[in-house]
């Protein structure tokens, strides 16, 4: 039996040309790239070259990527780094009720330290622009705003917010975390209008560890990583050479292919949410097809969803109950909740995540595997 993997929004597959890229450094360049050898001066050439890439993708310039350990890292930097370096302007954040735990954790732990935090509700994945604007003072440091939600797929209007942090004549900064939107959907740093972007490679069929923040030249920053000065002084450490390259080499693929992705993907969405309306028909569906292409999340209320995953896991089919970021102890519903989602149906949802392999078969053979668990499990209640 063939293995089904949708859960492409916790990680995906390495592309076989980032796997060969990462293997060349490892073997072939694997020079220091602060050291002025040959081998050295390879390796610098390959992380140049990386930054190049990913610098071109968000259409700014190439001193405005720092590379980090991933999307984690890269929230952690922006939002400690901008805060501490402005705090003179005050000590309010603003953010969402529903972002990544990267985000939420980071911020909770300025609010211990006595920054005022406010959180903006998002019902139904729409987050609240009049409360937004409210929320926005003179003493605004930073705002906080993922572009796609890793749970649902609903999109947040960050270029509307920078508009509001305009009107208001804010001097707040705009910090975007965009991993489940990289490659994903057509954006730039201009059409964002975001200070601080943070993306990573995993998500876009690059290896793991390895990530990178945008930082919009002229933004004030405080170093969290002090040592070597590597990074333009703003995070210090040896560059992970054989990962970054293997980054880039994500990036050169996944936006030459981007559009025609993003439309298979879509389809894919779209095909799903239907066949799951025809054959599951008391299933809540929390995505919509005006969402992100490459995630759809509904419910079978009352019935288990680690469940449900453990099951199809059984048939060699894998997605997901929650975001896989969480540790495996501490998963909840709180960001489902968050969206105006009860807990019996957060209890019960379940995360379909699409990428460029996956095709309308997978999800006919899920359906499948759901209905013959609905079958042996008598929640009959549910299906057609």
């Amino acid at each position: 039996m063939p293995e089904i993997y949708l859960d492409n929004c916790a990680t995906t597959k390495p592309y076989p040309e980032v796997t060969e890229k990462v293997v060349k450094m490892l073997t072939e360049v694997y020079g220091n790239p602060s050291s002025i050898h040959r081998l050295g001066k390879e390796s610098k050439q390959e992380l140049e070259k990386a930054r190049h890439i990913i610098a071109d993708s968000l259409e700014v310039s190439c001193d405005e990527i720092y590379f980090t350990s991933g999307g984690t890292e890269s929230d952690n930097l922006a939002i400690r780094g901008a805060c501490l370096a402005n705090a003179k302007h005050g000590k309010h954040i603003v953010t969402t009720t529903a972002e990544h735990a990267a985000v939420t954790k980071t911020i909770r732990d300025l609010k211990r330290q006595g920054w005022n935090v406010s959180y903006i509700s998002a019902p139904n994945g729409k987050l609240d622009m009049n409360e937004l604007k409210l929320a926005i003072t003179e003493n605004t440091v930073l705002v906080s705003v993922m572009l796609v939600n890793n749970e649902i797929g609903s999109f947040f209007p960050v270029h509307k917010i920078k508009q509001i942090i305009l009107e208001k004549q804010s001097s707040a900064l705009l910090h975007c975390d965009a991993v489940q939107a990289y490659g994903k959907m057509n954006f730039t740093a201009s059409s964002l209008g975001a200070d601080l972007i943070s993306i990573s490679a995993h998500k876009i069929h690059g290896p793991k560890g390895i990530g990178a923040l945008y930082v919009r030249n002229g933004t004030p920053m405080f170093s969290l990583n002090l040592g070597g000065g590597q990074e333009r002084g703003l995070r210090s450490g040896t560059e992970n050479t054989p990962l970054i390259p293997g980054f880039a080499e994500a990036v050169r693929i996944t936006f030459s292919n981007m559009e025609a992705n993003i439309g298979h993907m879509a389809k894919l969405r779209d095909y799903l949410i239907e066949m799951i309306e025809e054959h599951f028909p008391k299933a809540v569906i929390h995505s919509r097809k005006q969402g992100a292409p490459h995630i759809v999340n509904f419910s079978l209320p009352s019935v288990d969803n680690k469940q449900v995953v453990q099951y199809l896991d059984s048939k060699k089919i894998y997605i997901s109950s929650a975001a896989a970021c969480k540790s495996n102890h501490s998963r909840g519903p709180a960001v489902l909740e968050s969206l105006g989602i009860s807990r019996e149906l957060a209890d019960s949802a379940l995360r379909i995540s699409f990428s460029y392999l996956n095709t309308n078969s997978d999800i006919d053979a899920l359906l499948q595997a759901l209905l013959e668990y609905c079958k042996l499990y008598n929640y009959n209640q549910f299906t057609k």
